[in-house]
C-alpha cells in the first residue's frame, strides 16, 4: 500500500502544483511559529534558515507514522537581505520598485518527514531578473494583480500577471512558485508513494 502524502502547508499554489502533477495528498496547515524560528536562528545563512523552516513544517503536521509529510519554505534574497511577505500594497510597491532592473534569488527549501524524522531535503535557488519598470507600469500591475500578491515574498505571482515584470528566470519554475517539484517527485517514486 502506498504511504499517504501530506502537504504541510496552507499555500494554495503548493497544493495546485501537486494536484497538477497528479499527486494524491491531503493538505494540513502546520502549527509553526515562523517568526520564533527566525528569531531563534538569527545570524545563520538564509539557505539553512529556509531548510529549518521547511523541516519544522514537515515535523509539525499531525500525521500517521507511515505518512510522508512535505514541508516547504521560501525566502527572497535581494542584495544580501532577506525579505518576508509584504504586509501591505504600499510595501509591495516599494519592494518592486527597489528590485526593478535588478536580480534577486528565491531560496526554496523542501523537506519531507516520516515518523517524526526528516527523510528528504532539497534546496533550490532560482534567479529572477526584474525588468526596468516605470512607476505607472507598476501601478497598473498592482491594480490588476490586487492584494493576492501579498501572499508572495516577492509581491508577484509569475503564474499570472507577475510574469510581465520579468526579463527572464534562471532555474526551476516550480521552485519559483514555492515547491521544487521534480526532486520531490523523484523522492516520492523512490518511497513508493507514486507509481510513475
Amino acid at each position: 500500500m502506498n504511504p499517504p502524502i501530506i502537504l504541510a502547508s496552507g499555500s494554495a499554489i503548493r497544493a495546485r502544483i501537486l494536484e497538477g502533477a497528479g499527486v494524491p495528498f491531503r493538505a494540513v496547515k502546520p502549527d509553526v511559529d515562523e517568526g520564533a524560528i527566525k528569531r531563534a536562528n538569527a545570524g545563520i545563512d538564509l539557505e539553512a534558515l529556509a531548510m529549518r523552516l521547511a523541516e519544522a513544517k514537515a515535523l509539525a503536521a499531525d500525521a500517521p507514522p507511515e505518512a510522508l509529510v512535505i514541508g516547504s519554505d521560501q525566502i527572497l534574497e535581494f542584495e544580501g537581505r532577506a525579505f518576508d511577505k509584504p504586509a501591505s500594497m504600499n510595501e509591495a510597491r516599494a519592494r518592486l520598485l527597489e528590485m526593478a532592473g535588478a536580480t534577486h534569488t528565491l531560496i526554496n527549501a523542501v523537506a519531507a518527514a516520516r515518523g517524526g524524522k526528516i527523510v528528504f531535503r532539497h534546496l533550490d535557488r532560482p534567479k529572477l531578473f526584474v525588468r526596468a519598470l516605470v512607476e505607472n507600469e507598476l501601478d497598473e500591475y498592482l491594480d490588476a494583480a490586487g492584494p493576492d500578491i501579498l501572499a508572495s515574498v516577492g509581491a508577484y505571482q509569475v503564474e499570472s500577471f507577475g510574469a510581465r515584470l520579468f526579463e527572464k528566470i534562471e532555474g526551476d519554475y516550480f521552485a519559483v512558485l514555492g515547491l521544487s517539484l521534480f526532486p520531490l517527485l523523484a523522492f516520492l517514486r523512490r518511497e513508493g508513494a507514486i507509481g510513475f
